[in-house]
């Protein structure tokens, strides 16, 4: 039975969906397919003080309520650049693990002279292209992939950083 304190507390669902997984969040993320939310400390420090309060008590609800859920011990997150396959250069195709395959699986007999090798690729090689793997799993050229990169957001450095946000005016009440 709910007491008029517990109706008062509880959150108000404004815009009810359909399906509980169709609602803001899901909006938010829009037809994205990420699976999760990175959020760089250093700006969410950088936020005004009600602001993170705000912040805090809506994590520490979300926290609380899947206390019951086996969670991962840690993440690793870095910074990335998004570049098709075909963009990758050797280098960066080596750090990924995707290699090329330009004759369909095969490779030449060995003791081929340099001759004969360049007439050997001539016959085996695949019209349409190279085939490119990563994990075992064949990738298409246009197929997108995530290079590590620099973060350009500076370390929190143990909350000293500071960025000054950018907020919309706010007029008196």
């Amino acid at each position: 039975m709910s007491t008029p304190d517990a109706e008062a507390a509880a959150p108000v669902n404004v815009h009810p969906a359909q399906n509980p997984t169709d609602g803001p969040v899901h909006e938010w993320f829009s037809l994205s397919y990420s699976n999760y939310l990175v959020l760089h400390r250093t700006l969410m420090q950088s936020m005004p003080t009600d602001w993170q309060y705000r912040l805090r008590a809506c994590l520490e609800e979300l926290e609380t309520a899947f206390a019951h859920i086996e969670q991962p011990e840690a993440f690793k997150v870095e910074a990335a650049t998004v570049h098709e396959i075909l963009e990758l250069t050797t280098t960066q195709k080596t750090l990924l693990g995707i290699t090329e395959d330009r004759f369909r699986g095969t490779t030449p007999p060995k003791g081929l002279t340099d001759d004969e090798l360049r007439e050997w690729e001539a016959q085996h090689e695949d019209p349409d292209g190279p085939v490119y793997h990563q994990d075992g799993s064949e990738l298409e050229p246009t197929h997108r992939v995530l290079v590590p990169a620099g973060d350009p957001i500076p370390h929190y450095q143990r909350g000293r950083t500071y960025i000054a946000p950018r907020l919309p005016a706010t007029t008196p009440s």
